[in-house]
């Protein structure tokens, strides 16, 4: 059966237009403002709120998908510049809801808590109440958040745009990044280099630019941080991420001491290229010519087969997105870089965006988005409040399901070599999220000590860049990528800094569960278990309620690292033979 490979849009505004949802969602907040400076009555304003944060994710949602299938659409830029404002409009309501929640007195706020229509949500309405004590006046956030509508939210635009309308030169064609970024996993490595001399020379050519874009980036986030009094430019991340510094520092802790394995990998992939050392561009890169492609039908197949050994729920979730039209999957021209899963709450339904190359990556990518939309569809029954998930346990599903479709992948190849091939993608993945992501923390974390001074200039940039990445890949490489920090569209988000280590904690907390998950007789239950509470709670409350680790200590860390260990041993005895 042939599966189509172009999403549906067209059923979620359900005949409107997107302007007159944008209407309705702004008059509808004036009343909810009224009703809140009235403070009338709190239990209908915090329920009014959640239903109208609903659909205009449900409309931001749609937005986000129009300028990711289509980055030259000019009608969808202008819509994401109105709906940037309308999120201004809501932080501002949300603000004039918290200001109400720190003003009531402790024995109040906890008789609201133990509301029966409150309680499914207490968890949500207690964390916005703290936070909003660590916050500047209602009035002033409120201006914040005007402000960066233009201010803050308008960089990433920026350089979406710039993104937009660039273009790669590689054997005389002229390639879009998305489509320039799957050349680095060619086989040819003369094609490789190419790809990767045309992404840096594009990106030099416009440096100036994209400095002045994370500069000013940066610059908005720290000016709100100085006001409101945060010294620690980790406080808010770690916060949106609901864990504690000792998480993050024994999680990096643990890779530190397996980093030597990993080179150990990465020299024999080396070898087996026939180089001294990888360069950047040999990171992607697969073990010979592949065999063959793999059509998006049978990955289809492939990933519907071994969710359904996994988790026959999984299994069958999976089965009706790919005949229902929720994927965007083609290989076309002016598509957005990358790939993501958005949720759609108001019609619990997802879209999955990427550009499918029928390549085993691609078969693996397509399994990742796969699982976000599973872990969507699992809390889609739970109150708007208690669905805010977080993105370090937002990545368990779908590394949940990366890992389980690489290990079948592993497991049924038809040869050592075809194994060898397999379990190379799954270790050049491992290091990304080990060495790559923990090279973006270290700049991230650099590069903000360094504005805090002023302007960063882009040459310290790069230096900073390829600083960070000589130290979290262990001086491993013989070349590394110093405009990485242009390239990536993670350093440029306005809604979020250190958009990197959740995917790290992610990954490992998923090798973990299923290591821990492999040992009990009805794990399904409890995965689905541990899904739904993951709005619900801390990271540390979450997996000590579901599987009594401690995730502020390196055991569990360890576990997940073990795993890869004895895959990384495997690949050399492979590689042996």
């Amino acid at each position: 059966m042939k599966l189509s490979q172009k999403w549906d849009l067209d059923c979620f505004l359900k005949g409107r237009s997107s302007q007159q949802v944008l209407e309705t969602l702004r008059l509808q907040l004036e009343e909810l403002d009224k009703g809140i400076r009235a403070k009338v009555d709190i239990k209908k304003a915090i329920f009014t709120l959640q239903d109208l944060s609903q659909h205009y994710h449900e409309l931001s949602r749609f937005i986000t998908c129009l300028n990711a299938q289509d980055v030259t659409d000019s009608k969808a830029h202008f819509l994401q510049d109105q709906v940037t404002g309308l999120g201004a409009q809501f932080a501002n309501t949300a603000v004039l809801l918290d200001e109400w929640l720190t003003a009531l007195d402790d024995q109040t706020f906890h008789s609201l808590l133990q509301d029966d229509e409150i309680l499914p949500i207490a968890f949500g309405v207690s964390e916005k109440r703290r936070l909003a004590k660590e916050k500047l006046p209602a009035k002033e956030e409120a201006f914040i958040n005007d402000f960066a509508v233009d201010g803050f939210h308008g960089w990433p635009q920026m350089w979406d745009a710039v993104i937009g309308n660039m273009t790669f030169s590689l054997d005389e064609k002229k390639l879009s990044f998305s489509q320039i970024e799957n050349e680095m996993a060619n086989p040819c490595r003369k094609t490789r280099q190419a790809a990767f001399e045309s992404i840096d020379g594009a990106f030099r050519e416009k440096m100036p630019l994209f400095a002045q874009i994370l500069n000013h980036l940066a610059g908005f986030r720290l000016a709100i941080y100085k006001k409101r009094g945060w010294n620690q430019v980790l406080k808010e991340p770690l916060e949106n991420n609901r864990m504690q510094t000792e998480s993050l520092q024994a999680m990096w802790n643990a890779i530190e001491c397996h980093r030597e394995k990993l080179k150990a990998y990465m020299k024999c992939k080396a070898d087996l290229l026939g180089l001294s050392q990888l360069d950047w561009c040999d990171l992607e890169a697969p073990l010979g010519e592949v065999k063959q492609k793999i059509s998006f039908e049978d990955a289809a197949a492939f990933i519907i087969k071994h969710f359904n050994r996994f988790s026959p729920k999984m299994g069958a979730f999976a089965k009706d997105v790919l005949q229902s039209k929720w994927i965007d999957a083609e290989d076309r021209k002016n598509k957005y870089p990358g790939g993501f899963c958005v949720n759609f709450p108001v019609s619990q339904e997802s879209r999955i965006f990427m550009t499918y190359a029928e390549t085993m990556t691609n078969l693996f990518t397509l399994a990742h988005e796969l699982g976000h939309a599973y872990h969507n569809f699992v809390t889609r029954f739970l109150p708007g409040i208690a669905q805010d998930i977080r993105m370090n346990v937002a990545e368990t599903a779908s590394t949940m399901a990366e890992i389980t479709v690489t290990r079948a992948a592993i497991q049924e190849a038809k040869s050592k070599q075809d194994q060898l091939f397999i379990l190379d993608d799954h270790l050049s993945r491992s290091v990304a999220y080990l060495m790559n992501i923990y090279a973006r923390f270290l700049f991230e974390t650099r590069f903000y000590e360094a504005r805090k001074k002023g302007f960063v200039a882009p040459e310290k940039l790069n230096t900073l860049m390829e600083e960070a990445q000589k130290e979290a890949y262990g001086n491993a490489l013989g070349a590394y990528h110093p405009l990485f920090w242009a390239a990536k569209m993670h350093f440029q988000l306005s809604e979020t800094a250190f958009y990197n280590f959740p995917y790290t904690f992610g990954y490992l907390f998923s090798l973990g569960i299923y290591e821990l998950g492999s040992k009990q007789e009805d794990f399904e239950s409890s995965y689905i278990a541990l899904l739904e509470d993951t709005g619900q709670m801390r990271v540390e409350t979450l997996a000590q309620k579901h599987f009594k680790v401690d995730l502020t200590k390196p055991d569990f860390w360890e576990m997940g690292l073990h795993v890869i260990d004895s895959d990384i041993d495997t690949f050399l005895e492979l590689a042996k033979k």
